[in-house]
């Protein structure tokens, strides 16, 4: 009985095609305090098990939406989170991996509501020079956090930049990243809106009407950040350091209105 591990099965036909057993030693080398740690893994022929530390609050897609009569997040606590995200990609990058999945569903939340990255098995190992693009025919991800470049098979950090971007959307909104129910049907999408002087929708309108304590002048920062970081062409997106940079003085002076 492991009540402290999980285990997560991929088919191997949906992985990248270096899925040997020196690349999964190299992604079970990566450690820090915001990537879920690998602690295992086991491969055959068809089927990848990769075996995690066990996250006790579970996903943050979850969290956001009050599964299971969770309580709302605070403001202060989604900044956090999106730091410790942002952080996790960092040192993905900064190690030459494009996580090449970012979706709040695979960013799991400790007992201390800490932010962890999980599921490395679409990682893959990018050129040296973090800029570079790499060319791919299996194209991998989950499409309402796509960006445009990504869907042509290109991998480049800058894509989980882009994926990211839709994660800071639904920390301050608080929805789902698709809704085939409502226009858009696409998170990504309703910035379009906001932006639009001639549609109703406020940011104070998009904002979760579920979390309190959030000031507009910290939600505007987040929102122009994700909004950055959604940019069609990917040399106009923020590199993930300038991101952790940005949310870092956020969290500062979100620390600060707490204290007073």
């Amino acid at each position: 009985k492991h009540e402290n591990l999980s285990v997560r099965c991929v088919c191997l036909s949906v992985l990248l095609p270096v899925n040997s057993a020196d690349s999964l030693c190299s992604l079970h080398r990566l450690k820090h305090e915001n990537l879920v740690d690998m602690i295992g893994f086991s491969c055959d022929e068809q089927q990848l098990c990769i075996v995690y530390a066990f996250m006790a609050n579970g996903s943050l897609l979850d969290r956001l939406a009050c599964l299971d009569g969770s309580p709302p997040l605070s403001w202060r606590r989604r900044c956090l989170i999106a730091e410790g995200t942002a952080r996790g990609l960092e040192y993905l990058h900064l190690n030459h991996h494009v996580h090449r999945d970012v979706k709040s569903a695979n960013i799991l939340l400790d007992e201390n509501l800490v932010a962890k990255i999980s599921d490395f098995g679409l990682t893959r190992a990018s050129a040296k020079h973090t800029s570079t693009t790499m060319m791919t025919e299996r194209i991998v991800g989950t499409r309402a956090y796509m960006a445009p470049e990504a869907l042509r098979g290109e991998v480049t950090p800058k894509s989980d930049v882009f994926s990211f971007g839709v994660v800071l959307l639904e920390i301050l909104s608080g929805l789902a990243p698709a809704n085939e129910n409502k226009e858009p049907q696409l998170l990504m999408e309703i910035r379009y809106d906001i932006d639009d002087e001639d549609e109703e929708l406020t940011l104070e309108d998009f904002v979760d009407k579920k979390m309190s304590d959030w000031e507009l002048s910290q939600v505007e920062t987040i929102y122009c950040l994700a909004s950055n970081c959604l940019h069609d062409r990917k040399n106009r997106r923020p590199v993930i350091k300038q991101v952790v940079s940005e949310i870092r003085s956020v969290v500062k002076n979100v620390s600060l209105d707490s204290q007073r």
